[in-house]
């Protein structure tokens, strides 16, 4: 009998579209909405009259800060699996990597700094997969706990009406217990490894040795990608430069609220990122369209007249984005083409 030729494996389009659509309606659903509640997606050139302009230069500033460190401190993950990979390619991969989350839908982005990582350096897809398990769990630690703050904290606006503005606390509250259940995983993941890994021949090897072999291989590399948090010097490293990410992140968020015209604390500041970080943690539409206006538009509302959200909030919200857009993508395709790669390499999960 001759062979049986192989299946060839879907095109790039083919794998992708579907989501794209999908992503669309959800993001187009997301800005009807918000739409529909009185905040314009493109203010009118009116609104733009009392910004101060100068903040919006700052914000980029800051922003790019922000983004810095947000990469910059992936080396304290990687550094039980890989110590020699150079300080800058770190963080262009993650700039890229953080690009390919923002403008890819659905958030299927979230694979390719693992692959990147493993067709520059080598490192396995399963490790890279866990240190990014650990950043983001840590991240949505930090974003709930701030929403769950801001909300005891900070006197709320009387005569909400609206049900998702009303429903904040509590998502605030089960995001903390999401995030605290997976930080109380990861830990025991990482010091109950052997007993992890027994549980995944044992389970798997009742349906075959060789698949048993295969996935706790892949656990134990995940387990790699995780040994920094047993590491007092390297978790100590992770989390003050992500004190420093989130501090300028909120720093920034306050300053251009303030250079729009809205009476914004230090602490509202806090609140908007929190609700935002959380809201846009669910798969989106490219660019977070859609989910972005979505968070931040709820956490104004949360806090603010709806003559203030409508007038000034309308021109944050829009400005914040389009910075974010613009910076993202630009620290993330110039070192896409920097290095030779390419836009379609950012799905290829099985490269190198």
């Amino acid at each position: 009998m001759g062979e049986t030729a192989a299946t060839p494996e879907p095109s790039l389009a083919r794998r992708v579209l579907p989501k794209l659509l999908l992503s669309l309606v959800l993001g187009g659903l997301l800005a009807w909405l918000v739409q529909r509640s009185g905040v314009d997606l493109i203010p009118s050139a009116e609104a733009f009259r009392g910004v101060k302009w100068w903040t919006v230069g700052a914000y980029a500033g800051v922003l790019s800060v922000t983004h810095f460190f947000r990469a910059s401190r992936w080396r304290f993950l990687i550094a039980p699996v890989r110590d020699d990979i150079p300080f800058w390619d770190g963080v262009l991969l993650n700039w890229v990597g953080f690009f390919a989350i923002f403008a890819l839908p659905l958030r299927l982005g979230e694979l390719a700094r693992p692959a990147l990582t493993k067709m520059r350096h080598q490192v396995s897809i399963s490790a890279g997969l866990g240190t990014v398990a650990v950043e983001r769990v840590i991240d949505g630690l930090v974003a709930s706990l701030c929403v769950v703050w801001a909300l005891v904290a900070l006197p709320r606006m009387e005569g909400v009406t609206d049900r998702v503005v009303l429903s904040l606390p509590y998502y605030g509250a089960l995001a903390v217990g999401v995030f605290v259940a997976a930080f109380a995983g990861l830990l025991i993941f990482l010091w109950q490894r052997e007993l992890a890994l027994k549980l995944v021949q044992w389970t798997f090897g009742l349906l075959s040795k060789r698949l048993a072999d295969l996935v706790a291989q892949k656990v134990s590399d995940v387990a790699e990608g995780v040994r920094s948090v047993a590491h007092p010097k390297l978790a100590a490293g992770f989390l003050g430069e992500t004190a420093i990410y989130w501090g300028t992140n909120a720093l920034g968020m306050w300053l251009l609220g303030w250079g729009c015209g809205i009476d914004l604390t230090f602490g509202h500041a806090v609140a908007i990122m929190g609700i935002l970080a959380i809201g846009i943690l669910l798969p989106a539409a490219p660019g977070l369209f859609g989910s972005f206006q979505f968070a931040v538009s709820a956490a104004l509302k949360f806090y603010f007249a709806m003559a203030v959200v409508e007038g000034p909030g309308t021109v944050y919200i829009f400005l914040m984005f389009v910075v974010q857009a613009a910076l993202i993508s630009a620290f993330g395709l110039v070192p896409l083409y920097a290095m030779n790669l390419r836009f379609s390499d950012l799905l290829r999960t099985k490269a190198a």
